[in-house]
Order: C-alpha cells, then structure tokens, then sequence
C-alpha cells in the first residue's frame, strides 16, 4: 500500500509542479518595414559610401500603359492651366517644360535658370520663387511632397527653406537605368526611360525587419520588453512611446524595456548630425508612421494576448564574435547565450527569447549593402521558427559595441547563433520564479567641452578635403559645437541610462549607448550566484560606451566615435569604473 501510494505521488507531484503558472505573458510582433509610399530610404549605420546607400530599386514593369497615360495626362494639364491663366510668369518659364507639378493648390514649376516658382492655382497665376532646383529634370507629388529627378539619376526630396534631400541614386547595382521621368501611381514610384520603358520603384529588402513585445505580469506588476530590427534611436523618441504605453496601459517607463539590434541595415531612425544630410535625420514618415505605430501595436498585442505561463532561464556560448579593437592583454568577449523560455499552459509551443552581444554587419559591399536586412539576428530568428515548439523567438542584443562577427556571410552568424540557442532549449533550464520590480536609473558624466580656439583650428584643420569622408565629418561636428557655444547651449551632461527590470531570480539589465563586451562581464560579476543578462543599446543609442582601455588606446570605441554621433566630447577615463560602482552600490 505505501509503495502504491509513492508511485502515485511520483506521478502527482511533477504534474503540480509544472501545472504551477507563475506568470502571465504574452508576446507579439509587426513589422518595421518600410511601405511603398516611402519611395525609398537612407541605410542606417555607415558613414561610407559618401553619396550613401539607399533602398530604392528598380523593377521592369510588364504593363505601361497605365503609366504612360498617367504623363501624357499630366502634359495635357500643364498646358490647359497655362493656355487659361490669364496672368503667365514671362519668359522665365518655359512653356513647354516637363519640370512641372502640383502641390497642393499651387502649380510648382523649374524656369531655365534652375530657379523654383509656385503659384496658386486660378485664372490668374502670380509667381513667387521658392527656391532652387539644380539639375531637376522632372517633378513628381506624392502625399503633399515634392521629389524631383535630376539629369545624374538621383532622386531628390524638397525641404521647404533647405536644400534638397537625395533619397535614392544610380548606384550601378539596384539602380543601373537612366530614367527620364518620374509619375506616381498607386502608392508606387514609376520612372520611364528614352526609349519609354517603365519601372516600378521597390524597396531592396529581406522583408525581415520587425518589432517584437514580450509582456510579462505577475500580480499588479507589468514589464514589457521590446526589440527593434534598428541601428538606434534617440531617447526623446524612446520616451514618446513609453509615455503612450503608460497612458494606456498605467506601465511606468521603468518598465518598459527598449532594445535596438543595431542592425546597419534599417532605414535611419535616429539623428546623426554630422554625417552626410541623407542620415542627419529620419525620414518621418517612416518614424512616426511605421515604426512608433508597430512599437506600440506589439506591446498592445502581447498584453492582451497574455495567459499563463512558467518561465525558465538557461545559459550556453558561442563565438560567433570577436573584439575588434583590444588586441594586447587579456581580450575581452562575453560569449554567452543567455535564452528565456516561455512556457504556456496546455500550447505544445513555447516563445523564446535570445541574447548575445555582436555587432549585426557585415562587409558594406555589392547589393548587400543597400539592402534592408535584419541580418544574422533575422537568420536565427528564420532557423529557430523551423522547430515546432517554438512559436516565436525574439532577439535581444548584448553589449556588442566592439565586437564584430567572424564570418563575413551573416547566413553563418545566425546559423551558429541558433544552434547554441537550440543547444540551451535542449539542456536543463532553471525555472524563473518570484515577484517583478524594476527601476530606471540615471548616471550622468560632466561634459568638458573644447574651447572655441581649438574647435576652429580643428575645423581648419579638416576644411578643403571634399569628398574625404572623416575630415567632412570633423568639419560638421565642429561647426555643431561652434553652434553650441554661439548659442550657449553645449550639453551639461552626459548621461547613461540603466535600466533594470527584476522577473523572479532572473535580472535583466539594459544599458544605453553602443556598449562594449566588459559592461556585460562586469555586471554579471557583481551577482556571481544569480541569473543576470546584461543589455546595450537600450532606450537611447547616443554614442559608444568604451571603457578605460579604449580611451588610452584611442581606438574608435574611445575616441573618434564620439565625433561621428555628435557628442560635446569623450567619457572621462573612469566612465567604466563610476557606472560598475554605481549599480553595485544601488544593488536593484
């Protein structure tokens, strides 16, 4: 009888175990890529090539007629209009021009001297300049905005009271045709060459590019992790969409996690003001109207699709990576996977998160570089999805500042990255349990700016080299600072963002800024015996974040980084010391 009853609570007791739901966790994802009425976008993520790498390609179409209609149509309007104004501009407008569009009410037109006219639509058209249009062959509207194609094969957008924009350009791979006209048709770009041809514009891409959610809730406490196939982002932006999600769901910022994958591959989502004027700023129609709505429609999705769950944690390694920068003493490299395991009650299927840190590049060659891509954190994603008890994977990037991968093909990185993904779901994992908290902490260094005197011999110094893309830089970056002084508005501070977010025994903490491999070594040493996954790239990507090695070695991470993100000047020597000695006196 007592041997029965043992056999029946060897069998019992497991059941309850696992039939014990700690959490409620949900998780969901949208997509970030861009949409055909965004006719193409600057990649994110390489100063290099000067001119710079743009999606837009060009695609034979089967069926013109529709197109040509479309400019015969508009030929037809333009002479009506000018045939019935009682009032024309003169001679400086040639009659017969192609350059011509409407905006609005107002008709847009190029006169022989390269000058831009609107004027308002009527029986009588009174003339302003508005600017110029150098080299603008032919001109196209499109959701109330004006792009223009010039006699070299660029495609231009206007900025009202600046320069044009180059969205798009013949690189000689994705875009080899001389286009002689551009319409619009359907939310598609659609360019016609001499010999009347036409092409349809489409974005090069891997259609890979997304956002996922992964909201866990435990009692009256909410956390919500996200990651973006993104290079970075600016913490104002950040903070838009936490204050949405806080107003409609009542999380607190301290409990929403942003993480960017920093692939090199997005459209440019954040300011890089001294870079050429295709990455300065991101195109806003893409940063409010596709990425801020999928952010905040993920983390709806993953709330209302919570339900209950256990939670386990497991830890493996790869060297997919390598430093790229210390090269004598000790290297360092945080090898580890670190993977969550979500278990829903009565789903065969599990979501999965991974980490690791390394840079998501590749070589900035041939159609590879101008094609939107995710890169080996999408290949992972791919390979993972293949198994059938995993629902959905989501990457989360580590504190990759200075490491690059080892393999120039990202179809290895990611392959190698999912077996060791797969080699952790295969092994015993830890169960997470325990309550949530989270906080959001701030570290901010003083900023010793330059004098005046040597931000102008340092612009001197880098004048008159056009087309060298580092002394440009140095000339913007110094010109940025100059401003700054003019105008007394240098930053104070620079601050590092950390976040930490608490589920049960695993902490998860997220650092802002490009962060190198020692954070990651370092903060999981401050807890030997407990569960701890470190992130960068998290809530503001603003600059590097180095350690002591890489400001005395004056390698990229410590020093020249800083003039390509704008920032007033380097971190102090101790920045690694005062951040590691911050969170081991906070203890969160």
């Amino acid at each position: 009888m007592f041997s029965k009853l043992l056999v029946v609570m060897a069998l019992v007791i497991p059941h309850l175990l696992t039939a014990q739901n700690s959490y409620q966790v949900g998780s969901a994802q949208n997509s970030l890529e861009p949409p055909s009425a965004i006719f193409s976008v600057s990649l994110a993520g390489y100063g290099a090539p000067r001119d710079g790498r743009f999606s837009l390609a060009w695609t034979e179409k089967d069926q013109p007629e529709a197109i040509l209609a479309l400019l015969n149509q508009k030929e037809k309007l333009y002479a009506k209009l000018f045939k019935n104004a009682k009032q024309t501009p003169g001679d400086k407008l040639p009659k017969n021009s192609n350059s011509f569009a409407m905006l609005k009410h107002d008709l847009i037109i190029i006169d022989q001297n390269d000058v831009l006219w609107k004027a308002r639509k009527g029986k009588k058209l009174s003339w302003q300049k508005i600017g110029l249009a150098p080299n603008i062959i032919d001109l196209v509207v499109h959701h109330d905005q004006l792009y223009g194609l010039t006699g070299d094969n660029e495609i231009l957008r206007y900025q009202p009271n600046a320069d044009w924009l180059r969205i798009a350009i013949k690189n000689g791979l994705t875009y080899k045709q001389d286009i002689k006209r551009i319409a619009v048709f359907k939310e598609h770009l659609y360019g016609i060459d001499a010999t009347n041809t036409v092409f349809i514009a489409q974005h090069k891409t891997d259609n890979n590019l997304t956002a996922h959610a992964l909201a866990v809730k435990s009692g009256h406490e909410h956390v919500v992790l996200v990651s973006l196939d993104l290079c970075g982002f600016d913490d104002s932006f950040i903070s838009e969409v936490k204050d949405v999600i806080e107003k409609k769901y009542h999380i607190p910022s301290s409990a929403i996690l942003v993480n960017a994958s920093h692939t090199h591959f997005a459209p440019v989502s954040q300011k890089w003001t001294t870079w050429g004027p295709h990455c300065q700023q991101p195109d806003s129609t893409y940063l409010y109207g596709t990425v801020k709505p999928a952010i905040i429609a993920s983390i709806g999705a993953a709330i209302k699709s919570e339900k209950d769950a256990n939670i386990y944690f497991g830890r493996g390694v790869t060297a997919i990576g390598a430093n790229r920068s210390l090269k004598d003493g000790p290297i360092p490299y945080d090898k580890d996977v670190d993977v969550l395991k979500v278990v829903y009650k009565n789903e065969a299927a599990s979501d999965v998160l991974f980490m690791h840190g390394c840079h998501p590049v590749f070589l900035n060659q041939n159609e590879q570089g101008i094609t939107i891509s995710a890169n080996y954190p999408a290949v992972t994603r791919d390979l993972l999805s293949k198994d059938p008890h995993i629902k959905n994977s989501m990457f989360i990037q580590g504190c990759a500042g200075d490491i690059n991968p080892v393999d120039a093909d990202h179809h290895v990185t990611g392959s190698k990255l999912a077996s060791a993904v797969q080699n952790v779901l295969a092994d015993e994992m830890t169960a997470v349990t325990g309550g949530i908290n989270h906080y959001l902490d701030t570290i901010n260094f003083a900023v010793t700016p330059w004098p005046k005197e040597k931000l102008e011999a340092f612009k001197q110094q880098n004048s008159g080299h056009d087309g060298d893309v580092g002394a440009e830089k140095n000339v913007r970056w110094a010109d940025l600072m100059l401003h700054y002084e003019k105008t007394d508005a240098t930053p104070k501070q620079m601050p590092v963002y950390v976040q930490t977010v608490n589920i049960g025994n695993w902490k998860l903490v997220g650092l802002s800024r490009e962060v190198v491999t020692e954070y990651s070594i370092g903060i999981k040493k401050l807890w030997p015996d407990q569960l701890v996954s470190v992130a960068g790239y998290t809530n503001d990507v603003s600059s590097y974040l180095p350690t002591r090695r890489h400001i005395q070695a004056g390698v990229y991470e410590g020093n020249d980084s800083f003039f390509w993100y704008g920032q007033p000047n380097i971190f102090p020597e101790h920045v690694y010391e005062t951040i590691i000695n911050s969170i081991k006196a906070k203890n969160r």
